[in-house]
């Protein structure tokens, strides 16, 4: 089973939309319409609700990112079979989540330290991201078992990725149990997306998305050997981010702002929409797997914990007056500073939990696992 390397530089790309999203965040013009405000006219409102807002659309891009997972922790179940030791991946995912976790709340508290957040500033986000630091909020990023302390706001979606992780086993019996019909799993995943959202039962709204990507893992031989047209293909690359930021686009008219919430499952259809893309577009593919967006996409994990506290930090740190100053010095820091969070802490981890994967199956017995029917079924879905 060929690597992906296109969904590493999608994963990369996404990780960069969320930074821009939180740099445009610490301006009051673009803060407002994300807090349930108007956008101004101009430039905020040309930004906010027309396609351009897919450039700093960081809901879409954690959406995304959710997709992407329920694809890469399926496709070593699927491939291993019954050899896949489910005792061995459990310890080795957690470490894998929870060591750069940690690692990136000691950082965010380092630049607390060295800038701290006392100025009152003009954008109401820089407000609601001035969490004071307690045992309580420590414990609560550190553990992402239930809710986050909110002192590393992108830990929200680490929340997600843990329990998608302890429940891996139940999402990917059902996407090879019922591997002939997975369009009606991700029907209902759509469906249950689309409820959730307007009862607001989150468990409900991201959980789903990873199973998409589990159907999509499924579906992966069928999706490589598919060689769209070209009007099809522009249809996929045009559709994917119109899909990923609809609920802005609808934002504008009164009447229409009730159904915002239900249109997240739309945001995930065109999530998916944009993996299949990666996949099955030639021009998006190159691009993707080009040198730039392959390094991106090594450093997103890093990126995406380490970001946020810098473009908070340089935003207290030039003031309201300087904040595209502030905005530029984030990015030259923070990327940098991700690539050697990857090198010290994300490389490290890595190894350790792999080494801890490693000795945990090397301990325990080979027994028959709880997903001995994968083979047939995908050999009947592929038939």
């Amino acid at each position: 089973m060929k690597r992906l390397t296109s969904l590493d530089g999608l994963r990369g790309l996404a990780a960069l939309i969320v930074l821009v999203h939180h740099i445009m965040l610490t301006f009051p013009l673009f803060a407002e319409p994300y807090l349930e405000g108007r956008a101004a006219n101009g430039l905020p409102e040309l930004l906010s609700y027309t396609p351009l807002h897919t450039l700093w659309d960081g809901q879409g891009a954690v959406v995304i990112f959710f997709v992407l997972s329920g694809v890469v922790l399926t496709l070593p179940v699927l491939k291993q079979g019954r050899d896949f030791s489910w005792v061995g991946y459990y310890p080795q995912r957690l470490l894998r989540l929870y060591l750069p976790v940690w690692g990136a709340i000691i950082l965010y508290l380092g630049w607390v330290l060295i800038i701290p957040r006392t100025t009152a500033m003009e954008s109401a986000w820089l407000g609601i991201t001035d969490k004071a630091v307690s045992p309580e909020a420590l414990w609560g990023d550190a553990t992402l078992l239930f809710g986050t302390g909110d002192l590393v706001s992108p830990l929200w979606s680490l929340q997600w990725e843990i329990a998608f992780s302890f429940l891996l086993p139940v999402f990917v019996f059902l996407g090879v149990r019922f591997a002939r019909y997975n369009w009606i799993l991700a029907v209902a995943a759509v469906i249950g997306i689309a409820v959730s959202s307007s009862l607001g039962n989150r468990a409900l709204v991201y959980l789903p998305m990873f199973l998409i990507g589990v159907v999509i893992a499924t579906w992966l031989p069928t999706i490589r050997k598919w060689q769209p047209s070209r009007g099809t293909q522009a249809l996929l690359l045009l559709s994917a981010p119109i899909l990923l930021i609809f609920p802005w686009l609808i934002r504008p008219f009164e009447m229409l702002r009730p159904l915002v919430k239900p249109f997240d499952a739309v945001t995930t259809i065109g999530a998916t929409i944009a993996v299949i893309a990666a996949i099955v577009v030639p021009i998006f593919r190159r691009f993707l797997e080009s040198r730039a967006m392959q390094w991106f996409g090594l450093i997103s994990f890093s990126l995406y914990l380490v970001h946020e506290p810098v473009v908070i930090s340089m935003a207290h740190l030039f003031g309201d007056q300087n904040l595209r100053i502030a905005g530029l010095v984030s990015v030259v820091i923070s990327i940098p500073l991700s690539w050697v969070f990857f090198k010290v802490v994300e490389i490290p981890s890595h190894k350790l939990s792999r080494r801890v994967g490693d000795f945990v199956r090397s301990r325990t017995k080979k027994r028959p696992q709880p997903h001995a029917p994968i083979a047939p079924d995908i050999q009947a879905h592929q038939a």
